[in-house]
């Protein structure tokens, strides 16, 4: 490919050349190896580190909102202290996968969390759909959402099970159980609110001039 791999890390660069030749295959796309290649290794950086970097920052907003719940003084964003003990929190627990060794393992558990919340956002959408008397489009949004959840709390059982348990990782392994539990609750009160919505006639006018059955205040 023209690229020096000597000494480089060999995960990223490994994912990367496979990539590339993958991408090599396609029509009138050959003998530019090296342009996959590169392409990959900035899908890499820009996605994938970026998205543990925005993961780490969502967590700590997060942290500090629960805790607020408990300590008033953690909802303010510009309290030093609560920001820099859930940054510590958090750093502390990817130094921890690092350190253990797995971070390697940590893409399935990334894997299903990307699923989860598309499957999230799906279900989010036909709540929309349904409240705004669009019922017949509903079908469109919930039944890819329902089979994608469907289909990854399954995965998710299977690599906890088959993955995580057996090799002892369980810091792994409760983190998927909560982020199956916890988007599991959402759906119960998504279809719940599904329900409820079925029985409201549309009675309402929204902004748009649009006949609805709730209201939402922006």
């Amino acid at each position: 490919m023209g690229v020096d791999l000597h000494g480089r890390t060999g995960g990223a660069v490994s994912l990367a050349v496979g990539m590339a030749h993958i991408f090599d295959k396609v029509p009138f796309m050959d003998n530019v190896m090296a342009y996959w290649y590169n392409f990959a290794i900035m899908f890499e950086a820009v996605f994938i580190l970026t998205a543990i970097d925005a993961g780490t920052r969502v967590g700590r907003f997060f942290l500090q909102e629960m805790l607020g719940g408990v300590f008033p003084a953690f909802k303010d964003k510009d309290w030093k202290p609560g920001v820099w003990l859930c940054s510590a929190i958090f750093t502390f627990s990817w130094g921890y996968l690092v350190f253990t060794g797995n971070v390697s393992s940590i893409w399935p558990l990334f894997g299903i969390s990307n699923q989860l919340l598309a499957a999230c956002g799906l279900i989010v959408c036909t709540t929309m759909l349904i409240r705004m008397n669009r019922g017949k489009y509903a079908l469109i949004t919930a039944i890819p959402g329902v089979f994608m959840a469907g289909i990854t709390f399954w995965a998710g059982y299977l690599q906890v099970i088959d993955i995580y348990l057996p090799k002892g990782q369980l810091l792994l392994a409760f983190l998927a159980i909560l982020a199956m539990l916890l988007m599991l609750l959402v759906f119960i009160g998504t279809f719940r609110k599904w329900y409820q919505l079925f029985k409201i006639e549309a009675k309402f006018i929204d902004q748009n001039g649009e006949s609805v059955k709730e209201l939402v205040d922006r």
